[in-house]
């Protein structure tokens, strides 16, 4: 019989041993023998080996199994049964192997993800790499740490339906505003979701992105937010309703022009400045008030941009804008902003826009 296969039957009649300091000694003995040469060691013994230590594990103190499960993490032909063990222990145990055992399959962590702790799912999506079924696991039970740890990482590989999910979050969760709009393959579609919630900063990094983006994908992003338009559809907007009519009673005395929504938004009559501006853009009432009414000017620049609006018009608008609550200088850093913002980058965010609208002429013919 050969010196390991000795060695190794040796130390399993070891393992009936039931002295504390034997076993301690025991684990020591059996994780160096199977550390000197882990990859010369057939299926067979590699299991015997997890057998023997993880037998022996289970009754010690967690800073011995801690200890074994970081000399083990990184043997990439480590027992996989002793490596399940350890990634279901406490996380003071389990994240080593969590965060880099090649030994645990998809089908590991996905059950973890399903059972264990935040602590353990956290670990488990600071992985190297992080399949997208694992990272479906994830988002469907991790926590905002979790989930921002997940996206932050650029080794997960995140589904359609997790990037979906992830982008619904972020309107509530701020700390993953950032992350999903810099990864590289967040599709342009919920970038443009991610609009209204982010910071200026995130704006201008979804705005550059506009510009780069291939003509060709775009047609592909809309048809996805058409698709999630209609399985969100709700209930007609009574608002909309009243603003069609308005609107049908304007046309009456002329047409709808850029000096109609100047004379408006010098009488200050808010109300009425939404109603004509979502008929120029052509937008939905609820996506026009949005742009108006929000405190960061991107989205109002933007979509004044792309109408192409006269800049008077929009230096009229920009000052109407201007309250108790905004500077005058914050109105010129506006037209600033608006002159700076390319024509083209801001048609393609508008395309988007008005899905809303169009889902709704849609339904209404």
């Amino acid at each position: 019989m050969s010196q390991p296969n000795r060695n190794l039957l040796r130390l399993v009649d070891l393992a009936k041993e039931p002295s504390s300091e034997k076993r301690r000694e025991l684990l020591r003995e059996i994780t160096d023998l199977f550390m000197e040469a882990p990859e010369q060691h057939s299926a067979v013994q590699t299991e015997q080996f997890g057998e023997v230590l993880g037998t022996v594990a289970r009754e010690m103190e967690m800073e011995v199994r801690q200890t074994l499960a970081t000399r083990l993490a990184s043997v990439p032909n480590a027992p996989r049964a002793l490596i399940v063990q350890l990634a279901n222990d406490e996380i003071n145990v389990a994240r080593p192997v969590l965060t880099q055992s090649i030994v645990l399959q998809d089908s590991d962590l996905i059950a973890l993800a399903k059972l264990q702790t935040q602590d353990h799912l956290h670990a488990i999506a600071g992985r190297k790499t992080v399949s997208a079924a694992v990272s479906d696991a994830l988002v469907e039970r991790g926590d905002e740490r979790v989930l921002v740890r997940l996206v932050s990482n650029d080794g997960a590989e995140l589904s359609r339906d997790a990037m979906e999910t992830l982008a619904d979050k972020a309107d509530t969760v701020e700390p993953l505003r950032r992350p999903m709009v810099t990864r590289a393959d967040i599709p342009p579609d919920l970038l443009n979701q991610m609009f209204f919630a982010v910071s200026s900063e995130l704006r201008r990094v979804i705005m550059s992105r506009m510009e780069n983006v291939d003509p060709s994908v775009i047609d592909g992003a809309i048809r996805q937010t058409e698709r999630r338009m209609k399985m969100r559809a709700a209930a007609p907007d009574p608002e909309q309703a009243k603003a069609d009519a308005f609107i049908q009673g304007l046309t009456k005395s002329g047409p709808i022009t850029e000096q109609l929504l100047v004379n408006l938004a010098k009488q200050k009559r808010h109300a009425e400045v939404a109603i004509v501006f979502a008929k120029l853009a052509d937008l939905d009432l609820k996506t026009a008030k949005r742009v108006i009414g929000d405190s960061n000017p991107e989205g109002f620049a933007i979509a004044s941009r792309a109408c192409r609006f006269d800049r008077q018009t929009f230096s009229t608008l920009a000052l109407a804008r201007v309250d108790e609550t905004r500077s005058l200088q914050a109105a010129y850093d506006l037209l600033e902003l608006y002159d700076k913002v390319p024509v083209e980058a801001a048609q393609r965010v508008m395309r988007f826009w008005r899905v809303r609208q169009n889902a709704g002429q849609q339904a209404a013919a």
